[in-house]
C-alpha cells in the first residue's frame, strides 16, 4: 500500500511539472529545470524522488504499473504544452518519472538495468482512433484499408465502430497478446470484441484487449471511461484498471477511471464484483443502480444508490451534472472540445453546478450557459480559457 501511495504521489508531481511547463511556456526540460531552481518549487519532494536508494524501488514499481498509458499520457501532454515538436528519449521503466530524470537521475542508471528495453520513440499526435498491435504497429482507424482490417482480424469498420470477427473459445493460446485501442479527445468509439461483447469508449480513453480470448477467462485493461455490455458465455470476464479488478458476470456497467487514484463504477444490470489485486481488500458485489467509489490509495470503497442515467448519459451524446463541482465539468469540456482551461482561483473549482449539455452544442454556447449558471467568466487568452469571477 505504501508503494501505491508513492506511485500516485510521483505521478501527481509529474503532472504538476507538465502544468508548470504549460503555464510558463517552457520549451524543454532544461528550461523547466532552470525555472524550478529559481523558484524553489517542491524542492523537498523532488529531492526525495531523486534519492538514489529510492530509485531502484521506483523503477521496479513503474515497471509493473501502467507503463504504456503513462508513456502515452505524458508524451501527449508535454507535446500539447509546447509550441515546437519535442522528441523524448525514455526507458520503458521510467514512464511516469520522465520529467524527474533531468533533475539528477542519471539516465545510464536506468539503461544499465534495462538496456534492451531502452528506446527512442516518437508518438504521433493522435487526432483519430488508433490501434497499436502487440508487434508495435500503429494503425489510424480513419485511414486503414480493407486489407489492413482483414490482417487485424476486424470484420467491420465505420467512422465510430469496429467489430472483430466472432470466435469461439480458443484452447491453444500460449500467451495473450494485447492490442491497444486509443481514443483521442473530441471522440467516442465502440469496439465489439471477438466474444460479441461491446465496449463504448469515451474521449481520452484506452482499452487493451486480445484478438482471441483463451478458454478459461476473458480479460481487458482500461484507462479512462467506458460503457460495457458483456456477453455471458461461461467464462469469467475481468476488467483491470491499474491495481483494481472488476469481475463481470454477464452485465452492463460503466467505469470512470480518468483519475489516477479513484475509480467510479455504476451498474446498469447484472452483477459485478470489485476488488484490489494483491491486497487484503475483499471483493464487493455491486447491484443494479448502485455506484462504487474506490480509492486506490486507501482501499476505501463506498457504495451508494444513484440515478444511473447521469453516469451513462455520455453514451447518448450528453454530459449531465447534478450539484457537481465545476472542476468536473471543465475536465469533461477539455476532453470533449479539446480546449484548455485554467482556474484563476482554486476555490472556483468547488462551485456546484447542475446542467445537461448536448455534445453537439458549440463550445461558445456551452460557456455562455455556464457563465450564467455559475456566475463566472471565461477569458480567451492565447487559445486558453481563464476562468474568473
Amino acid at each position: 500500500m505504501e508503494e501505491t501511495k508513492e506511485y500516485a504521489r510521483s505521478l501527481t508531481i509529474a503532472r504538476q511539472l507538465c502544468n508548470i511547463m504549460q503555464q510558463h511556456q517552457l520549451q524543454d526540460i532544461g528550461e523547466l529545470k532552470e525555472w524550478l531552481e529559481h523558484n524553489n518549487i517542491a524542492v523537498e519532494t523532488i529531492q526525495l524522488l531523486m534519492n538514489g536508494s529510492e530509485l531502484a524501488k521506483k523503477v521496479e514499481l513503474y515497471r509493473q504499473q501502467d507503463k504504456e498509458m503513462a508513456i502515452l499520457a505524458l508524451r501527449t501532454k508535454i507535446r500539447n504544452y509546447q509550441r515546437h515538436r519535442l522528441f523524448i528519449r525514455i526507458s520503458s521503466t521510467a514512464a511516469a518519472i520522465i520529467l524527474l530524470i533531468s533533475f539528477g537521475l542519471l539516465f545510464h542508471k536506468l539503461s544499465q538495468q534495462e538496456e534492451s528495453q531502452a528506446l527512442v520513440s516518437i508518438i504521433p499526435t493522435i487526432s483519430s482512433p488508433m490501434i497499436i498491435t502487440p508487434d508495435g504497429e500503429y494503425h489510424d482507424l480513419s485511414k486503414i484499408t480493407t486489407d489492413t482490417t482483414h490482417h487485424l482480424n476486424i470484420a467491420y469498420k465505420s467512422t465510430e465502430e469496429i467489430k472483430y470477427t466472432y470466435q469461439s473459445q480458443a484452447n491453444n493460446i500460449e500467451e495473450e497478446r494485447f492490442n491497444q485501442l486509443i481514443i483521442p479527445n473530441q471522440c467516442n468509439y465502440q469496439v465489439t470484441l471477438c466474444d460479441g461483447s461491446t465496449i463504448r469508449l469515451n474521449a481520452g480513453s484506452r482499452l487493451e484487449y486480445p484478438n482471441s480470448f483463451p478458454s478459461h477467462e476473458r480479460k481487458v485493461r482500461l484507462s479512462g471511461e467506458a460503457y460495457f455490455e458483456i456477453k455471458h458465455d461461461g467464462r469469467p470476464f475481468t476488467v483491470e484498471i491499474r491495481q483494481a479488478s472488476i469481475r463481470v458476470y454477464g452485465t452492463q456497467f460503466n467505469i470512470n477511471a480518468y483519475q489516477d487514484t479513484n475509480i467510479e463504477t455504476v451498474l446498469v444490470e447484472g452483477k459485478i464484483g470489485i476488488s484490489i489485486r494483491d491486497s487484503s481488500h475483499q471483493e464487493k458485489i455491486l447491484k443494479p443502480n448502485q455506484l462504487s467509489r474506490l480509492n486506490l490509495l486507501t482501499g476505501e470503497q463506498k457504495i451508494v444508490e444513484v440515478d444511473i442515467q447521469k453516469y451513462i448519459a455520455w453514451t447518448t451524446g450528453f454530459l449531465r451534472y447534478d450539484n457537481d463541482p465545476l472542476e468536473l465539468l471543465i475536465q469533461d469540456l477539455n476532453r470533449w472540445y479539446g480546449s484548455d482551461f485554467e482556474f484563476s482561483n482554486n476555490n472556483l473549482k468547488n462551485i456546484r453546478i447542475s446542467a445537461s449539455i448536448n455534445k453537439d452544442t458549440p463550445l461558445q454556447e456551452v460557456l455562455a450557459m455556464i457563465q450564467t449558471t455559475a456566475k463566472i467568466k471565461f477569458h480567451l487568452i492565447e487559445r486558453r480559457y481563464l476562468i474568473t469571477r
